[in-house]
């Protein structure tokens, strides 16, 4: 509970800069309802596995991992550009008010966009990182698919899948929250080295930090519920416009968590 203690600090003062401080929830909310007819469109991807011969699966799913892929880095990049703004918004909204300073929107907008090649950069960077833990084990699943003769994938391949899986949710466990830390950081210092940086320093606490990222995680998860009743609307883009308000408030809340964390982690470094 001890090494918890950091994290649960930094998200009950998150909850409570963002109920006193509201205005820190509206870039990020408007750049959710700017997003979502891109991730809606980005949405229409599906994959019907043909029972006609092996070779046709093969060919099918080749085609729909390259249109996948392709969507991905083209929606993801964009997606993370535009976040970027959201995200550079909130952790200076959050400096801003620990120095209490006015947190003024269309200076921090103004400021964001100046520094928006370094934080799209950071955004972009995190991202890859992250994407790169998770894809082990489906790029291995999908190589053995390829070489199969059948539609019967032996189990010692799926054992290696499921081994594979466990050891990049482990790793994911550490990277994905010290990704969170990378704006924050540069917000901070204005230095993109000085943010990379969090890696290390987020290493250096491991137990802190996966247990920050879990319980982001967790509050994510609870802030998005209501976005679970959007699956009975069958207009992608009407489901989509409906749930951007949870996504705003959620890149906000954890941000804004992120950047109070980061704050701790660098306090208690300094204390050493």
């Amino acid at each position: 509970m001890v090494v918890l203690v950091g994290a649960i600090k930094s998200m009950e003062n998150a909850i409570n800069m963002l109920t006193k401080n509201p205005a820190l929830v509206l870039v990020p909310i408007l750049i959710a309802f700017i997003l979502a007819p891109i991730n809606t469109s980005n949405n229409n991807t599906n994959f019907h596995f043909p029972q006609e011969s092996a070779e046709v699966a093969k060919e099918q799913l080749r085609n729909f991992v390259h249109d996948f892929v392709k969507d991905a880095v083209i929606f993801g990049i964009l997606t993370s550009i535009m976040q970027a703004i959201s995200g550079y918004s909130v952790s200076s909204g959050v400096l801003d008010i620990i120095r209490q300073k006015d947190y003024r929107i269309a200076q921090t907008i103004v400021e964001a966009l100046k520094n928006l090649p370094q934080v799209a950069f950071l955004n972009v960077f995190g991202w890859v990182v992250t994407i790169l833990v998770i894809a082990p084990p489906f790029a291995y699943l999908y190589s053995e698919i390829m070489k199969a003769e059948s539609f019967t994938i032996p189990g010692s391949v799926m054992d290696n899948f499921f081994f594979l899986a466990i050891v990049s949710l482990l790793i994911l466990l550490y990277v994905a929250p010290a990704s969170l830390l990378l704006i924050p950081a540069y917000v901070k210092t204005k230095s993109i080295r000085s943010a990379l940086k969090v890696y290390r320093l987020a290493l250096n606490r491991l137990s802190s930090t996966i247990g920050f990222g879990i319980l982001v995680f967790i509050a994510i998860a609870i802030i998005n519920l209501p976005t679970m009743l959007t699956r009975f609307i069958n207009n992608q883009l009407l489901a989509g416009i409906v749930t951007a308000p949870f996504n705003g408030l959620s890149n906000a809340f954890s941000m804004a968590a992120a950047t109070l964390f980061y704050l701790f982690l660098i306090e208690e470094m300094e204390e050493e």
